[in-house]
């Protein structure tokens, strides 16, 4: 059986048209979820992400009051749907889009630079509470795979 293709990690503000048809991991803040297209908007820094989570969310659990029962698998973290701003890990394939319609940003943040055609169809997607951008970023750019950051984030 062959293994499964890697996701390459990417900082969000490094995705470009040439990344689509690869599998990432992307790191951002989520900032809002439209339980009507399934789009999560994430954002890092001033850059924006049309993510497509109609594959990793239980509607039945997001909508729930309840902690645990009906459907609500117990060990699946679903409250970074609702927790705004909140840093995630998404992992999925980028592809192409038609055009989608971007969701709102809340007015606390600043305009963000979004392709809305392009898209992350989550696989996956996991909090990220204790991230360290700064790291991240700093190990990323010693393997190549972003451009090292000589201004604060």
């Amino acid at each position: 059986m062959p293994l499964p293709e890697h996701a390459t990690v990417m900082m969000l503000d490094c995705i470009t048209d040439d990344d689509v048809g690869r599998k990432l991991r992307v790191a951002g803040r989520m900032l809002t979820y439209d339980p009507a297209t399934a789009l999560v908007l994430l954002s890092f820094s001033s850059h924006g992400l049309l993510v497509d989570v109609s594959l990793v969310i239980d509607p039945d659990a997001v909508l729930s009051s309840a902690k645990w029962g009906g459907t609500l698998d117990p060990n699946v973290d679903h409250n970074w749907m609702h927790e705004r701003k909140a840093w995630v890990w998404v992992m999925g394939w980028l592809e192409s889009s038609e055009g989608l319609r971007i969701p709102e940003p809340p007015p606390y943040t600043s305009p963000l630079d979004v392709d809305p055609m392009i898209v992350l169809k989550a696989l996956n997607v996991t909090p990220a509470r204790d991230l360290d951008v700064a790291g991240l970023r700093s190990a990323l750019a010693m393997v190549g795979e972003t451009p090292p950051t000589t201004y604060p984030i």
